[in-house]
């Protein structure tokens, strides 16, 4: 007796005569199925045939996300429920008014956005790339010094930032102007001015 089911598993399709049409080859691949790995005693007639179909439909899911599962940390790829978690994991997590193609743009830029924090070029890059915004940046600049460890100068003004941002309609302003000072340096005394980009038509 020959057992033709070897070579219709291979392939996916598993074909007996008891048996009409593929053997879910749209839910797990042949060569994936527990079927494919039985012996060959234990594929004689239906019973390993319809018994095994059953962890098949379990396991169908599980070895679809394992297939994909780069996918899921990958900024490009990632699931849209799934960004939130990984941002958190890099510590920048973002409001939920973010658009989607800004939590991709802050994961991908990963290290680097997070190594310009407290910087003007990081916030520039914050509103503009991960926003969506405008942002327009008016400091003090300039250096102090003193004749010994934690002496000011008796001239001495504290640095100030005046950062004004445009971002666009329906974001959260609140959440915004939180994560711009927090993005700021802890020194600096900061005025954050909100304002709505123009809705185009």
């Amino acid at each position: 007796m020959t057992d033709s089911s070897e070579g219709a598993v291979a392939d996916g399709t598993a074909k007996r005569g008891h048996r009409p049409g593929p053997f879910r080859t749209s839910e797990v691949p042949g060569y994936r199925s527990l079927l494919a790995i039985l012996p060959t005693v234990y594929r004689e007639g239906d019973f390993a045939d319809r018994f095994v179909s059953g962890f098949d439909d379990v396991l169908a899911p599980v070895m679809e996300t394992l297939d994909c599962l780069d996918g899921y940390f990958t900024a490009g790829t990632a699931p849209a429920d799934f960004l939130d978690w990984m941002l958190e994991w890099s510590g920048a997590p973002l409001p939920a008014s973010v658009p989607e193609a800004g939590r991709r743009y802050a994961l991908r830029a990963g290290v680097r956005l997070q190594g310009l924090r407290g910087t003007r070029v990081g916030l520039e890059l914050l509103i503009r790339e991960v926003l969506g915004g405008q942002v327009d940046i008016e400091d003090s600049g300039g250096t102090r010094y003193g004749q010994w460890f934690g002496h000011d100068p008796a001239d001495h003004q504290p640095p100030r930032v005046r950062v004004r941002v445009a971002v666009p309609s329906g974001m959260n302003t609140r959440d915004v102007h939180a994560l711009v000072r927090d993005w700021l340096p802890a020194h600096v005394q900061a005025a954050v001015d909100m304002t709505e980009l123009p809705v185009v038509a």
